[in-house]
């Protein structure tokens, strides 16, 4: 698997090659911890320094390739991302993390306008959706599109919320529900929201939106493209029947290439902030939280499709009584393809989690309660691995977990 997410080095290795400019080059010697895990494909970066002839260029002028020290593996794509404090960080996917032995790799920053190595890239389509593409096939939809009147007893279908849509590995059909008719179209893609929101006094739904609520798209705050990954980051207002914003939100994508059978690996990040007023984030766990809902071809049992099969951490999980699960798996099928999903919590996420992880029709996620006080933020994260294939064992996803928790350490040795 590790060798096919590089699949394309030969291409890559042939537009190097044909550049017509003589590349202007350093080097930045990394050391990687081992870990008492292994897992593969796992994101890493560290704070460099930029040498002088590199601080001016933008992250899109910069070029990065990793190789280990060992030989085992050369070519690695990295990215530059420049934060917004000053800081400066390389980024890349280590292939395999490593027990025994540190290891140290090298990143080669080069300065070629004239080449590039492939990487994603967005395209907006105003007012509907935001659409993420790797090697012209499409992965990730942030949807946003809003209807412009709602009625009373049709909020299930409309148009009224932001929401994640999936795609397949060839980047032509949706593997998620959107809110087209079918059975409970109100769950979409990659969703949160809370059925009980309570607001001076009242209870608003922001789940199937019954209340004319909308979850509505402001503004795009960052939008960020490179090899290895790709962000966005939008402003979202909660808004009541009236237009009175409840919540102010800034919801987050980070997506990382990954190789196939996987189709990405996504980090969901949430931060909520209530909005002049006390609000209360309540519900159930069928009613609230960060959830994934399947296509609703599942539901339907159209033929091509098989009704999903949850995975948990260990034997005789009963998400009815057991709570604060680290994650939970789902695999389902559809259109003659099986698909697998982890869902990751982050340890800090509010407690207790209790997760909805068993209805026949795919959907599944973790849900909590909050109260927070007049301008009072919390943030929640959560991380979403995403593949075409049967799900792996359970000691994979457990190392994935891990990956997320608790990455391997990186320093640099030599700037």
């Amino acid at each position: 698997m590790v060798q096919r997410l590089f699949s394309g080095l030969a291409v890559l290795l042939f537009i190097l090659s044909s550049c017509s400019t003589k590349p202007v080059s350093t080097s930045i010697v990394l050391e990687v911890k081992s870990t008492n895990y292994i897992s593969n494909e796992i994101p890493l970066h560290v704070d460099v320094q930029l040498p002088p002839k590199f601080q001016k260029l933008s992250e899109d002028e910069i070029m990065v390739t990793l190789q280990s020290e060992d030989g085992e593996y050369k070519q690695i794509p990295g990215q530059i991302l420049k934060n917004e404090n000053g800081n400066t960080q390389l980024w890349w996917i280590l292939p395999k993390s490593n027990r025994n032995n540190t290891i140290k790799w090298t990143a080669t920053l080069t300065k070629n306008s004239d080449c590039s190595i492939p990487k994603f890239n967005w395209i907006d389509t105003k007012d509907k959706h935001l659409d993420l593409l790797l090697n012209n096939k499409k992965l990730f939809r942030y949807s946003y599109e809003l209807d412009d009147s709602l009625k009373k007893g049709e909020t299930l279908t409309a148009r009224n919320k932001v929401f994640f849509h999936i795609y397949d590995l060839q980047g032509k059909d949706v593997i998620t529900n959107g809110p087209e008719e079918g059975l409970w179209s109100h769950h979409r893609g990659i969703m949160i929201g809370w059925h009980d929101v309570g607001f001076k006094g009242k209870k608003l739904s922001f789940w199937g939106m019954e209340d004319l609520t909308v979850q509505k798209h402001i503004s795009f705050n960052k939008i960020i493209a490179g090899p290895v990954f790709a962000k966005v980051e939008a402003l979202i207002h909660w808004n009541d029947s009236t237009g009175t914003t409840v919540i102010k939100e800034k919801r987050q994508a980070v997506i990382f290439r990954q190789s196939t059978p996987v189709i990405l690996l996504l980090d969901f990040t949430s931060t909520l902030k209530a909005n002049n007023e006390p609000v209360s984030l309540n519900g159930n766990a069928e009613h609230g939280g960060v959830q994934y809902r399947a296509h609703s071809d599942i539901a339907k049992m159209v033929p091509g499709t098989k009704k999903p099969t949850y995975y948990f951490h260990k034997d005789s999980i009963d998400p009815h009584k057991d709570y604060n699960l680290p994650w939970v798996g789902m695999s389902y099928g559809l259109r003659n393809k099986t698909y697998s999903v982890l869902d990751m919590d982050n340890p800090e996420n509010p407690n207790p989690t209790i997760w909805s992880a068993y209805r026949d029709y795919g959907r599944f996620g973790a849900f909590f309660s909050k109260n927070l006080k007049a301008n009072e933020s919390i943030t929640v994260r959560y991380r979403f691995w995403i593949g075409e294939d049967s799900m792996p064992n359970r000691n994979i996803l457990s190392s994935k977990y891990a990956a997320y928790t608790n990455p391997p350490q990186v320093r640099v040795v030599k700037p």
